[in-house]
Formats: structure tokens, sequence, C-alpha cells
């Protein structure tokens, strides 16, 4: 559980003495603005990929591979961008009903082994 206290400390070498210290509602707005403009983004990835499948179907066999490959990464972006979106919205719980950031519970939420662990290591990373 990473404590606000840390991020104010962390955050508190870049930030002008004019600036106001960042609060538990401050954070969690952000994580809630974050989840909600990725769910967006989601659903975005579900129209493109429901506008390559009526593509598909009116693609020549000979042509249907490529278009079956960029629905593969669509299909892709959009599993990534729902287990980011999972993972703020478990930050945002976490800071409502503790005050603090249960990252290991958000990074748990994260079904994506390879995404899970891009973000282990980078969070990990930075925290060193």
């Amino acid at each position: 559980m990473v404590a606000l206290d840390s991020i104010n400390a962390f955050w508190g070498k870049a930030m002008s003495a004019a600036q106001p210290e960042i609060t538990v509602d401050t954070v969690s707005a952000v994580l809630k603005a974050l989840t909600g403009e990725m769910a967006i983004a989601s659903q975005s990835c579900c129209h493109l990929d429901d506008a390559l499948g009526r593509i598909l179907e009116a693609t020549p066999v000979e042509g249907r591979m490529a278009v079956m490959q960029e629905l593969h990464t669509v299909d892709m972006l959009a599993q990534r961008v729902t287990a980011m979106a999972d993972f703020t919205h478990k930050l945002s719980q976490s800071l409502a009903q503790s005050g603090g950031l249960d990252v290991d519970g958000a990074l748990a939420t994260i079904t994506l082994g390879e995404v899970a662990e891009r973000m282990r290591a980078a969070i990990s990373a930075d925290a060193a």
C-alpha cells in the first residue's frame, strides 16, 4: 500500500511552493477521470473492431488475412485499455477505502500477464 504521504514526498520536489499539496480527493478524481477516458477508448476499440469485421466480410478472400491481423491488433488494444481501466479503478477504490494506493491489488486485476509484468517492473523500477 502506497500512502499519500509517500506520493507527496516523491512529487514534492517537482511542485512549486505555489501549488497545493496533493490530496486523496485530487488523486481519486484523477484516477476516476482516467478510468472513464479509458472506458471510452475501449468502446471506440469495439466500434473499430465492428467496422473491421464489416470490412472483412466485403474483402476478397486473398486480402482477408491482412484484415484479420488488424482485427487481432484492435482486439489486443481493447484488452490493454480495459486492463488499464481496471487497474486505475482498483487504485481509486483502494484510495477511497483506505486513503492509500493498493498497487499490488490493482496489479492483480490485470488479466493480461505481459501487461501486468511490464507494469510491475516499471513501478518497481520507479520506486527504487
